[in-house]
């Protein structure tokens, strides 16, 4: 056997040591750098979560003695400027959408470390402690606080990613490694055109968030809303478990929960963890599963010696929200989160003034009292099924033990306008009616208090197209 030679025919010589080291470090070195152009190109500039690490940035230097943390149910439940305006605090939101509970962590150790804050108010709501971390959550959050850090505290932050369960595996770790793959911006060629621009023209952080979510506004101190209202007659949609279903909490996040309990309690930081208000159809839908689940969060914050507050269970006679200060089913909008603050503000003062609050909300312990405590329709909504060309539809209302509702169902056109009364008022929930000979039915129930004189109180759409 003959080995392959040169055209001069001398044999070839193998590869040094050295070469092979230098051919690897630049094909690592153009990959790397591919990366980064892609990251720059591709990575959304200005997301939410970046106004709030580069504002946090930028008041380095200022005094913080309060911090807000947690998902979009404290990002945009809690004003912290409101706080600040009845508390004398200085508060800053480090909350961002879709923050897991250990990128929460993450916040409170960092607000401890960087500014020796004396109290975290922590938003969180059932799905806080019930879902597994969202990859996409994880990584953008991490991105964004790296990206205005030094680099050993960004190396810091990237480690810290591998103790997660689950991500030092291939797939999440490559997540990590080329983050454009998870966020990136959408629209084509002008749109990443775009992307790059503000990057170099000098756009700011805020104005680039403002100019991809135009209904977004920044308010200061790393919040920022929207001024949506909530549509009623669409609570299906709005209600958390028709996204996530209903699971108890995991362990995982019961432990990552008491990790923020005692990093609080060693460091002699108030923790104050809120359950944000929701209109009352997104807490009834949970059935009992609600008291039995946020019990345990509330058990483990007041073992560790911190405040809970579940502000769906406060009284009517304290707060009441109505469904034109919620943007959606888990988020109050811009009006709704200055109301909640001025009261959360007062929920935290009154103690201070030797005030005792446990009368002012219900208790899980005894939910019967908060069922009966539903005085109003919250939401209706509406199923359906066709067999033989017949259509059975039932209407559910979500409101308290005690209230009569009465229901009345319309023919609707394609539009939803209402064509004709199919049934009046009735306290039957079910109707049955033909289908049109082309499949199309589209019917609207009405639904109303026994005794009201109102045209109705709440109200939704069921369509055989759906």
């Amino acid at each position: 056997m003959t080995s392959r030679r040169a055209d001069n025919g001398t044999p070839k010589r193998p590869r040094s040591v050295l070469r092979r080291v230098v051919e690897t470090l630049v094909i690592f070195g153009i990959v790397v750098g591919l990366d980064v152009l892609l990251v720059y190109a591709l990575f959304p500039f200005g997301s939410t979560s970046e106004v709030v690490w580069s504002e946090y940035a930028a008041a380095a230097n200022q005094d913080i003695d309060t911090v807000i943390v947690g998902s979009s149910t404290g990002q945009r439940c809690i004003d912290p400027n409101v706080l600040d305006g009845a508390l004398g605090t200085s508060t800053f939101s480090l909350a961002t959408p879709a923050q897991p509970i250990e990128n929460t962590y993450l916040s409170v150790s960092e607000a401890i470390s960087s500014h020796h804050v004396r109290r975290v108010i922590m938003g969180v709501d059932y799905e806080t402690m019930s879902l597994d971390p969202w990859d996409k959550g994880t990584v953008t959050f991490v991105q964004a606080k790296a990206a205005h850090e030094s680099l050993p505290k960004a190396i810091g932050d990237y480690a810290w990613l591998l103790t997660m369960p689950g991500f030092p595996s291939t797939t999440k770790f490559l997540e990590v490694l080329f983050p454009w793959t998870l966020a990136h911006v959408k629209g084509g060629v002008g749109s990443i055109a775009d992307n790059v621009r503000m990057r170099l023209d000098g756009t700011t952080t805020i104005e680039a968030a403002e100019v991809r979510d135009s209904a977004w506004t920044y308010v200061g101190k790393g919040y920022g809303n929207y001024s949506y209202q909530l549509d009623t007659s669409k609570a299906r949609e709005a209600m958390s478990p028709t996204q996530h279903g209903i699971a108890d909490f995991t362990d995982a996040n019961m432990a990552t929960l008491q990790k923020i309990v005692d990093l609080c309690r060693e460091n002699d930081v108030q923790l104050v963890v809120v359950a944000t208000p929701r209109p009352a159809f997104n807490v009834l839908c949970y059935g009992e599963k609600y008291p039995e689940q946020m019990a345990r969060m509330r058990d483990a914050v007041e073992s560790g010696g911190g405040v809970y507050l579940d502000a769906n269970l406060l009284k009517a006679s304290y707060y009441a929200p109505t469904a034109e200060d919620f943007a959606d089913g888990e988020h109050l909008n811009a009006t709704g989160a200055e109301g909640f603050s001025a009261k959360l503000a007062d929920y935290l003062g009154r103690p201070d003034a030797g005030e005792d609050v446990s009368g002012l909300s219900y208790s899980y312990d005894d939910w019967s009292e908060y069922l009966a405590s539903i005085d109003y329709i919250s939401a209706v909504t509406l199923d359906g099924s066709v067999e033989d060309g017949m259509a059975t539809l039932c209407a559910t209302p979500y409101t308290g033990t005690n209230v009569q509702v009465e229901y009345q169902f319309c023919l609707c056109d394609a539009g939803g306008n209402v064509t004709g009364v199919l049934r009046d008022w009735s306290s039957d929930a079910t109707v049955t009616c033909a289908v049109p000979a082309d499949g199309s039915l589209t019917v609207r129930v009405n639904t109303r208090q026994v005794g009201s004189s109102a045209d109705f109180e709440r109200y939704c759409m069921w369509s055989s197209a759906h």
